[in-house]
């Protein structure tokens, strides 16, 4: 009788799977068939019917004009952001008039002091070192601006993330409300959030100010949580036993436990704050980031890099003064800790007298030569004698790829076709609620008037994203199996995440000209180091287990790698891509400045000349591509993700 059953069992799930493969190519041939007639009945000769913009960026400019004549005058301003624009500002500029009139000695020795005071005294005279060189290649004031925005930023960030990440871990439903909101600003790419902020609080500081907390405080929330709920939960009970209160074991127990996944927090919202000074000098922020601007002008890579490593001194000493609080040393965490926290602050009030009555308030001295003028040189002789190579390779790559692959998706592919295609993806990727977020997402940057920018861009991330992961996904693999490898790749990835994107542009400017393959080219470099480092992760990840079965029925170092590691690592290998994705869109705007046009030229456009219309479209079309990229490459993560490891 078993048998019987078995048997019809069998025969029952063998005559559905023909069922099912019929009816799927069914659905693929009535797919094919609605996209063929589609594109035969919608094919027009503009990329989207102009007759149906919108407009959206009159309607918000006439919002515009409005806030401009009522700025001094309605309650909104007068009692809402006019207080806020006066209280950052009045931070901003008081911690800068402070960092001005300490003794320029003092900074380095706080920051030894910091470090120092761990038993780490080699790493705190390197450090405090580093602190000294945006003084000595004549930079000083100019650190000092942006170091008292990144320090009003970040202790904002702080004030408002740590809180919210406490809620989120306490409080189920408050974590699930803030996931989405945090997964759009970590998606959203920074020049979109200086649009709006623009229209409200003006060009100058301010804006830059509150842009950079809006793109640096996910960081801090989710790090937040996560420490929270990392607390054992045999801890809390045993603070439970004892009588404390809810407000006491969070203040005594969960907290202090948690302070380094806190710090670990703020530290990637310091390094986050840094990687947009340049975009925050679009609005008049100053500081580095004008001068990294100003390089771009007069076409100087070798100032480029002098101030680009000033940038990258003032994240290094931030880095790891934060990481020091992190990483308390046991030999010195003993009960006298307050007594050499006093003796610190005697000699730092002791050396700012000593300073102020000197009159040593400015950096003393300035180096009369830099290297600036050998990598100005290095430049010039390989744009003189490549020039055979690179002005033919940069009219390939624009002329027979670019061009090519946007008119294909531009003009050759009708747009509804375009759209139902993605639509199509997203359904068969993440489900309905997706593919109608790209139906009404896509519609919305046709209805802008974006349609034909927002291909340029598709197209040129792209290519950017492909040669990316050509480099990063091999590198990856090959770090996350040699531990030398890693240590050597790591200071070039810190240096790549740390020196403003800019910069890498402004050598390729002057080696294969103005358009769009200098912004292609500094994308790939701003997006290889996640890339690298979390396929690296998922190498390393790999349940030893694995690999010693595997070594077990005789596989090679080859098959061990691609037979067990890579397929086990695929799932982070595919969230690698993610990352490289979401770093090349948020360079959409560094390429625009570099003649890659599209949206990137519009948002310098809409940010330079005050046009928040403009911005606003712009803002609309670029959130669409990231935020469908984004989801499209988890839901690949997903469908990769190894059977073993959802059990």
């Amino acid at each position: 009788m078993s048998m019987m059953l078995s048997r019809q069992g069998h025969a029952q799930l063998s005559t559905s799977q023909p069922v099912r493969s019929y009816r799927a190519w069914g659905m693929l041939a009535t797919f094919a068939l609605t996209v063929g007639a589609v594109q035969r009945f919608a094919k027009t000769k503009d990329s989207f019917p102009s007759n149906w913009y919108v407009h959206i960026a009159a309607r918000v400019n006439d919002v515009q004009s409005w806030v401009r004549d009522h700025r001094l005058t309605h309650p909104l301003f007068r009692f809402g952001f006019d207080p806020i624009s006066n209280t950052v500002d009045w931070a901003l500029r008081s911690i800068n008039s402070f960092f001005l009139w300490l003794p320029w000695y003092l900074i380095p020795l706080a920051v030894f002091l910091v470090i120092a005071r761990n038993g780490h005294v080699v790493a705190g005279l390197v450090v405090a070192a580093i602190a000294t060189y945006p003084g000595a290649v004549g930079l000083w004031p100019q650190s000092m601006d942006t170091l008292s925005l990144m320090t009003v930023s970040v202790l904002l960030a702080v004030l408002i993330g740590v809180p919210l990440g406490v809620l989120a871990a306490l409080r189920p439903r408050v974590e699930k409300s803030l996931r989405p909101v945090l997964d759009a600003m970590q998606t959203v790419p920074a020049t979109v959030y200086l649009i709006p902020v623009v229209l409200f609080f003006g060009i100058g500081r301010v804006p830059a100010a509150i842009a950079t907390v809006i793109y640096a405080l996910p960081p801090v929330v989710r790090l937040t949580a996560l420490g929270i709920r990392q607390v054992p939960v045999a801890t809390v009970e045993a603070g439970e036993v004892f009588g404390s209160t809810k407000r006491q074991l969070l203040a005594k127990v969960q907290l202090p436990l948690a302070l380094r996944s806190i710090i670990t927090g703020v530290n990637q919202t310091i390094m986050m704050a840094l990687g947009i000074v340049v975009i925050a000098a679009l609005v008049g922020a100053g500081g580095l980031g004008q001068e990294v601007l100003q390089t771009l002008q007069i076409r100087s890579p070798g100032r480029g890099f002098v101030v680009g490593f000033a940038i990258v001194a003032i994240a290094m000493v931030l880095d790891r003064v934060s990481r020091s609080f992190a990483e308390p040393n046991p030999v010195t965490a003993g009960g006298n800790r307050r007594t050499r926290t006093a003796l610190l602050g005697v000699v730092a009030v002791v050396a700012t007298g000593i300073g102020r009555i000197g009159g040593w308030a400015a950096f003393p001295f300035k180096w009369s030569s830099s290297f600036a003028d050998p990598i100005d040189s290095l430049v010039l002789w390989i744009r003189d004698h490549f020039d055979g190579v690179t002005r033919p390779l940069n009219d390939f790559l624009v002329r027979d790829i670019l061009v090519r692959t946007r008119n294909f998706l531009g003009l050759s592919v009708a747009w509804p076709v375009l759209v139902l295609a993605t639509a199509a993806l997203c359904w068969w990727a993440k489900g309905w609620k997706l593919s109608l977020f790209a139906v009404v997402g896509l519609l919305a940057i046709g209805y802008t008037g974006m349609w034909a920018y927002s291909i340029d861009t598709l197209t040129q991330t792209i290519m950017a994203v492909v040669v990316a992961i050509a480099i990063a996904v091999p590198a990856g693999i090959w770090s996350g199996r040699s531990p030398r490898v890693e240590r050597l790749l790591s200071p070039v990835l810190d240096a790549l995440q740390t020196i403003p994107s800019l910069i890498y542009a402004i050598p390729f400017v002057m080696i294969f000209t103005v358009s769009a393959v200098p912004g292609i080219l500094a994308s790939v470099l701003y997006a290889i180091p996640p890339g690298i480092r979390i396929t690296a992760l998922g190498i390393k990840g790999v349940q030893e287990e694995a690999i010693e079965a595997a070594q077990t029925f005789g596989a090679s170092r080859r098959q061990v790698l691609w037979g067990v590691r890579v397929p086990l690592a695929m799932p982070t290998i595919v969230l690698a891509i993610n990352q490289v994705i979401m770093m090349v869109l948020a360079m959409v705007i560094i390429a625009g400045m570099v003649g890659g046009g599209a949206l990137g030229f519009k948002a310098v456009e809409a940010l330079t000349r005050g046009n928040t219309g403009l911005g606003i479209e712009v803002g609309i079309a670029v959130v669409v591509i990231a935020t469908l990229l984004d989801r499209l490459t988890q839901a690949a993560a997903e469908r990769v993700q190894p059977p073993s490891s959802s059990l």
